[in-house]
């Protein structure tokens, strides 16, 4: 009976020993990585929105009419130029845009620029806009904790997303140039 008590309280120690240290690392590990990498030169051709970024969603379905009708496949983007914390809402700016060929010519009302070559700081992040968002103080942190620089603004790729995505399935690289 002893021993059946003994190898009880080990078999439960050890499933509550385990069971906090897995807990603890499952808060400790982010469901991502942060990474650096070198980012090849784009050309988008984009919208511009003025005001808080949880408004420019109308641009993307007006962008998504765009490239239906100019037949463009790329990559859609959202350049990000001010920080929500230090910046009025109705005076944060950002592009929002779809990777074009070099040379492409807009239509009036519609820009284009070339995002040169730049190291980055970026992650993939899955889930909604909003909770993705959460994490960029942590790739701040990190940038600062690696003794980097932010050279320019937060840009991020849509890699799957869309009318037909659900929120708890969009797919988002963001992008921090550094120096």
């Amino acid at each position: 009976m002893k021993r059946f008590f003994f190898v009880s309280c080990l078999i439960l120690g050890v499933f509550v020993f385990t069971q906090l240290g897995c807990e603890k690392k499952a808060e400790e590990k982010k469901p991502y990585e942060i990474l650096i990498k070198t980012t090849k030169k784009m050309t988008i051709c984009y919208l511009e929105h003025v005001g808080p970024y949880d408004q420019a969603g109308a641009l993307f379905g007006q962008l998504g009419e765009y490239a239906a009708f100019k037949e463009l496949t790329g990559d859609v983007v959202g350049i990000y130029y001010d920080d929500p914390a230090t910046v009025p809402a109705e005076s944060l700016r950002s592009e929002i845009g779809i990777v074009v060929p070099e040379g492409f010519m807009p239509d009036s009302g519609y820009g284009v620029q070339e995002i040169p070559v730049q190291k980055v700081v970026y992650a993939i992040l899955k889930g909604p806009y909003a909770e993705i968002a959460k994490e960029y103080p942590s790739m701040f942190k990190w940038i600062e904790e690696k003794g980097h620089k932010v050279s320019g603004p937060v840009m991020e790729i849509y890699l799957e997303a869309g009318p037909g995505v659900p929120p708890e399935q969009f797919v988002t690289e963001v992008q921090i140039p550094i120096e």
